[in-house]
């Protein structure tokens, strides 16, 4: 049932890891060649934002700065003229994220979507140089969710919980473009009687530089095993830069803004117009002088 997806998925991860191997190759030998070595630099700027559209990207927020998060999605365009193809409807995540030392970062948010509350951690273990001693970004990243929803049955505090890991694989081969790789495992303290509680998935994401302040971003996100009548979630959408704020206009199946929701329990089918249109926006602010962080480290 799955075997497209998961041919696509490895497919495509294939390439990837060739391109980055020889281009990394390439690279380095052609540094040997030259009278003067390479300077070793962090690449930075592989994403305007900590997400790609849902997926967390490679990119951690910095120290001592607060990132205030506005997820909003309206409801599905099949839903008719009567609802404004979705406009009457909408569902809502409020958050942030802030640096907490260099290359660590913590979050929190509530979702209109199961009164969901949840939390979380991105690390970065390794970060990409312009050498290419270092060709990738390697993150790590561990999230709980919370739902508050009032259930029809009797559920106890445990069984409200969810539970994401991911390790997070990225690169920025261009000015242009960037690609990150995200192998995640999805917890549910409470399921469903028909599959697992656990889900495997390898969320892919990629962005393509159109201009100065403007990028396409795309995301696919297959789930190995069975999920039951969930989706796999594919997202495409576009960040514009405006000074201190980066707005992420998109489409997706997906209706929640959490890495447990959209993960492995997208509803949507792009077949049947089960899309939505949404927007995330991005504020910054620094609220400890980055100049008291002193880390030279890769």
């Amino acid at each position: 049932m799955h075997s497209k997806p998961l041919y696509k998925a490895v497919a495509f991860c294939t390439t990837a890891f060739l391109f980055i191997g020889l281009s990394a190759q390439d690279d380095t030998t052609s540094s040997m060649l030259d009278e003067d070595p390479v300077k070793s630099e962090k690449v930075q700027n592989s994403f305007k934002t900590t997400k790609v559209i849902n997926l967390q990207s490679v990119e951690v927020t910095d120290a001592g700065v607060f990132d205030f998060k506005i997820n909003h999605r309206f409801g599905p365009v099949n839903s008719g003229a009567y609802n404004m193809f979705g406009l009457d409807a909408a569902s809502v995540r409020i958050g942030g994220e802030y640096g907490v030392i260099p290359n660590l970062m913590v979050g929190a948010g509530r979702s209109s979507i199961e009164k969901t509350v949840d939390g979380y951690f991105k690390y970065r273990m390794m970060h990409q140089t312009s050498d290419n001693k270092k060709p990738l970004g390697i993150l790590l990243f561990g999230g709980v969710a919370y739902r508050n929803v009032n259930f029809t049955f009797p559920v106890t505090s445990m069984e409200r919980l969810a539970y994401t890991a991911q390790l997070i694989l990225g690169r920025k081969f261009s000015e242009n473009f960037s690609l990150v790789v995200s192998p995640s495992l999805v917890h549910y303290n409470l399921g469903k009687n028909e599959f697992s509680n656990t889900q495997y998935a390898l969320g892919l994401g990629m962005r393509q530089k159109l201009t100065k302040r403007t990028t396409l971003n795309l995301e696919y996100i297959p789930v190995f095993g069975e999920h039951g009548s969930y989706h796999n979630s594919i997202s495409v959408g576009f960040d514009i830069e405006t000074g201190g704020h980066v707005f992420q206009l998109h489409f997706t199946n997906s209706t929640g803004n959490n890495e447990s929701n959209f993960i492995a329990r997208t509803d949507g089918d792009w077949k049947t117009g089960g899309v939505r249109f949404g927007f995330n926006i991005s504020r910054v602010f620094t609220f400890v002088d980055p100049s008291r962080f002193k880390n030279n480290s890769y």
